[in-house]
């Protein structure tokens, strides 16, 4: 009896244990908020899941062993435009891949509703699309500003500062890409918890954190860019290094958008007397115009270095690129006011302008331009 029940008692735990998988499979399939199809190779439904009926707001019983309702693509993954009975169309992700289903060849469909990430990804294009057009307006207003009025330093500065202005609102746009898509997921996951029952207490305290970390992110950013722009009343000792990492800070998703690469090495302890803002202004015009010859000249690893240290009683910071370096019959005038190589378009010729008369005139240093192997260097003493 032994010898025929061992075998016997293996077979009916193997059997039971197949049970148990299946219905483990059949659990995560129902409970999966993504929608799960199965369709033959004559494109007849064979299998949904509760999250297609809720996507396709179609009861399994109008589904299955019917033609599929929507557009079949050759495609792997692609976007669908679905329509809803009596409730519109829903922008669908849609995955496709070929497997077997009751010894039939068929292809296995997930679809995932993003509807709500495309109406975020279009405000979010909508929102840069003005940022970007005041950019340009604020751009005009300064070469027009600045051509009436060639013989006044102090209207250059003013049109300076509003040209960094317009960069610091596209940086605010480059800085919120992120957290704005951090919260379009945080409240789309809170929707599908509701509809799939997993929605608690808990759950919602938790994700109501996580977006109020976000927004308080957000409105620090806001707060930085505005206490960029104040007025200092007095010079001050300040440190170069804390000074430098906030300036990157600032035109971080800028450089990142570029593929530009930033090396810092300064002292620790290295400080400097002066204006730290204009300082940070000054600091951004540089990277801005290496930015800019990056771009001009399609630079494969764009690399901007940025060095500090002390010489005597003065802080010396320099600021190199791996560019192509400035033309020797230019390099004596990137320092005067209107002087640029770029379209009119791209450039107000200030930045360096400005650049120098901060550290020249405001904060009694020195400013200088020379090339070096592969590049250009900004050297500043103050």
């Amino acid at each position: 009896m032994s010898d025929t029940g061992e075998p016997r008692s293996q077979s009916n735990r193997g059997l039971f244990e197949l049970q148990n998988c299946e219905e483990c499979f059949h659990n995560i399939i129902c409970r999966s908020a993504d929608g799960i199809l199965i369709i033959s190779a004559e494109g007849i439904v064979r299998f949904v899941n509760p999250a297609v009926e809720s996507i396709l707001c179609r009861s399994a019983a109008e589904l299955l062993d019917k033609p599929v309702c929507f557009p079949l693509g050759s495609a792997e993954k692609q976007e669908v435009l679905i329509s809803q009975p009596g409730q519109g169309s829903r922008f669908v992700e849609l995955c496709l891949t070929a497997t077997e289903w009751e010894g039939e060849p068929v292809r296995l469909a997930s679809l995932r509703d993003v509807t709500d990430r495309k109406l975020v990804e279009e405000q979010l294009r909508q929102k840069t699309a003005e940022l970007e057009e005041l950019n340009k307006t604020l751009r005009e207003k300064v070469q027009e500003e600045v051509e009436k009025n060639r013989d006044k330093d102090h209207f250059l500065i003013l049109q300076s500062r509003q040209a960094a202005m317009g960069e610091m609102i596209g940086n605010i746009a480059h800085q919120w890409r992120q957290p704005l898509t951090a919260i379009s997921l945080l409240v789309q996951d809170l929707g599908e918890c509701y509809v799939y029952g997993d929605f608690t207490k808990e759950y919602l305290d938790t994700n109501i954190r996580n977006a109020l970390k976000v927004i308080q992110h957000m409105s620090h950013t806001i707060d930085d860019f505005r206490n960029f722009f104040c007025r200092e009343k007095e010079k001050k000792a300040f440190s170069v290094g804390e000074v430098v990492n906030r300036s990157l800070s600032f035109i971080e998703s800028s450089l990142r958008f570029n593929n530009i690469a930033v090396e810092v090495d300064i002292d620790d302890n290295l400080l400097a007397f002066g204006f730290p803002n204009e300082f940070s202004q000054a600091l951004i015009n540089i990277i801005g115009n290496a930015k800019e010859a990056f771009r001009e000249r399609s630079i494969s690893e764009p690399l901007i270095r940025i060095q500090g240290g002390r010489e005597g009683k003065k802080a010396v910071i320099t600021i190199t690129d791996n560019a192509g370096g400035i033309s020797e019959e230019i390099i004596d005038k990137i320092f005067e006011p209107y002087f640029t190589t770029r379209q009119l378009e791209n450039g107000t010729g200030l930045g360096l302008y400005m650049s120098k008369t901060i550290i020249e005139k405001n904060m009694d240093g020195k400013l200088t331009a020379s090339n070096v192997e592969g590049g250009a260097c900004f050297r500043i003493v103050i």
